[in-house]
């Protein structure tokens, strides 16, 4: 039933930018920020002036705690996954648990710096250009990496780690490959090969398309390197998935 609710309300999105298109026609694509400006654009035509303001300050509230979670949650990166649990027992073998933290605490705080300004470069020279496909790219990249690695590993206990990174590499490549038109052009008219390639490289400004292909190749490759790599431990995989009935 939740899932059900869930799927409803989510679909329902994207009833503002149809609204949108409806009211405002052409005149929406002709604006300096474009569909970006769809629902602001909306509150100011249809609702008086007030409740216009207050519905914009609460899309901007939620866009503001959104970006603040982001950016922490990118420098932990950083700070824990990276140093922590990985370049702390290089670069400081000896230090103590409470060294450690301090120096998680100061590269946490440094990398904020950096992800805000980079965010910041980045939304200037992104202005006029589609919010909705850029946050797609973003997600469109992890969603193709992780698509073998997460999908299969959830309901096949024959994957490997093996499996499991070169799922996650290739589906990162053949995303960023398509959606920056890597791959030779092809042609219409050739044949087999040249057809497909063209196909593939003409969906270079498709972001859905490109996470789509790199997801295919991520759960093929995943499935395929784990038939031919070293299986897991039984008792790792059972405490995973449970034991096997006999």
């Amino acid at each position: 039933m939740l899932c059900l609710i869930m799927g409803v309300v989510l679909a329902s999105m994207i009833f503002g930018g149809i609204l949108a298109r409806a009211v405002l026609g052409d005149t929406l694509l002709d604006q300096p920020g474009g569909p970006n400006q769809a629902i602001p654009a909306l509150f100011i035509e249809l609702f008086p002036v007030w409740l216009a303001a207050f519905l914009g300050i609460a899309i901007l509230s939620a866009i503001m705690s959104t970006a603040d979670g982001l950016v922490i949650s990118t420098s932990q990166v950083f700070a824990n996954d990276i140093y922590r649990r990985t370049l702390s027992s290089i670069l400081h073998p000896n230090a103590t648990e409470a060294e450690v933290d301090h120096n998680v605490l100061r590269i946490s705080r440094v990398s904020i710096i950096f992800v805000l300004v980079g965010a910041a470069v980045l939304a200037w020279f992104s202005i006029g250009q589609n919010i909705a496909l850029m946050v797609w790219v973003g997600l469109g990249g992890m969603m193709a990496a992780l698509a073998g690695p997460m999908i299969i590993g959830v309901f096949w206990r024959g994957v490997t780690k093996q499996g499991a990174i070169w799922g996650f590499i290739t589906g990162a490549l053949s995303f960023i490959a398509l959606r920056n038109s890597w791959l030779p052009g092809g042609a219409i008219d050739g044949g087999l090969i040249e057809q497909v390639l063209f196909e593939l490289a003409s969906q270079a400004g498709n972001p859905f398309a490109c996470t789509t292909i790199g997801e295919a190749v991520s759960v093929i490759v995943t499935v395929g390197v784990s038939l031919v790599s070293q299986s897991l431990p039984k008792d790792h995989v059972d405490k995973i998935f449970g034991t096997e009935p006999a």
